[in-house]
């Protein structure tokens, strides 16, 4: 009996624990038909598991991806379940130039679009530099959903309602203003893999509070969101998970601690579909949350966003208000 009870014990342990890492459920219950929704890196991840439960809800999805192959994939494998219209279209954010003809295709080809979901992101990445001469985490996970952002932003405001969603990271809290500054300011300067990391997020969650502000007076909100920790191949490049024996070892954590990309969709879905009309919030498990408190002030919001476009004019472009 007292085995029988250890293992009762422990399972009901491990299950517990599981359900507290798993995070909130979206319990939202609005449908999206005919609702064009944009999910940028769809081709797998969290952004592959929100485009399924975006097509449970009828929404009209492009998934916008740079790996073509994978997204029609992901898209025939949606078409296997439900009956809704997927589009594939590229979209490499590394390229300024990738960005625009996407952009432009997008307010061509819909009269108006529901959501953009800034979910592409990229974590220990080799460091070097893009096209456009920016830092490739930087680029990647900050200037190029800014860019988007912008370029979309009439398709957007063309809806009765919009919501814009940024997907962020508490990894935004392990670096302070002044060192995002910096980093801003000298993209070809050498810098830890975390730091590049942490000041995209950074970057990426002061945005978000600017632009709501900006977008107050309309229908479109504005929200960034903490995922948190979730299995997807965001980490192919860190040390600690590419190593096959490495992550052997930590098996038994990850399944309790680690969530499934279904699972960190669902603070993304509730951004989403949530009637909850607060713009600029910080979502975490389905709820509000408090960012780091640089995005708490107001003159910082702005003077990082007025950095953004200056280094963006000086490299030739010009997509701010």
């Amino acid at each position: 009996w007292k085995y029988l009870t250890g293992t009762i014990l422990t399972g009901s342990l491990l299950y517990v624990l599981k359900k507290y890492f798993a995070g909130g459920v979206c319990k939202c219950i609005e449908r999206l038909d005919r609702q064009v929704v944009i999910v940028t890196g769809a081709s797998s991840g969290i952004g592959e598991a929100l485009a399924f439960l975006l097509a449970e809800r009828g929404a009209t999805i492009i998934l916008a991806c740079r790996d073509l192959t994978k997204a029609n994939e992901v898209r025939a494998e949606i078409l296997k379940e439900f009956s809704v219209p997927v589009f594939v279209k590229e979209l490499d954010l590394n390229s300024f130039h990738s960005i625009s003809k996407f952009a432009n295709n997008i307010n061509t080809e819909f009269n108006s679009v529901y959501a953009l979901v800034n979910n592409a992101g990229v974590f220990y990445a080799p460091q070097q530099l893009t096209e456009d001469l920016f830092d490739v985490t930087f680029q990647t996970n900050y200037l190029g959903p800014f860019v988007l952002t912008h370029l979309l932003l009439k398709s957007l405001t063309a809806s009765p309602d919009s919501r814009i969603v940024n997907v962020a990271s508490e990894a935004h809290r392990a670096i302070n203003i002044d060192q995002l500054m910096s980093i801003t300011r000298s993209q070809t300067l050498s810098r830890s893999h975390i730091s590049a990391y942490a000041a995209s997020k950074l970057a990426l969650v002061l945005f978000t509070k600017h632009l709501a502000n900006k977008l107050a007076n309309t229908k479109t909100l504005v929200n960034a969101v903490n995922p948190g920790n979730c299995e997807t191949d965001i980490f192919r490049h860190f040390p600690f998970l590419s190593n096959k024996w490495l992550f052997a070892l930590q098996w038994i954590i990850r399944i309790i601690v680690i969530k499934h990309p279904l699972e960190g969709a669902q603070s993304v879905l509730h951004a989403i579909l949530t009637e909850d009309s607060s713009s600029g919030q910080y979502i975490t498990d389905c709820k509000s949350d408090v960012p780091s408190i640089p995005c708490l002030n107001e003159n910082v919001v702005v003077q990082y966003y007025d950095l953004t476009c200056k280094i963006l004019k000086e490299s030739g472009r010009d997509f701010c208000f």
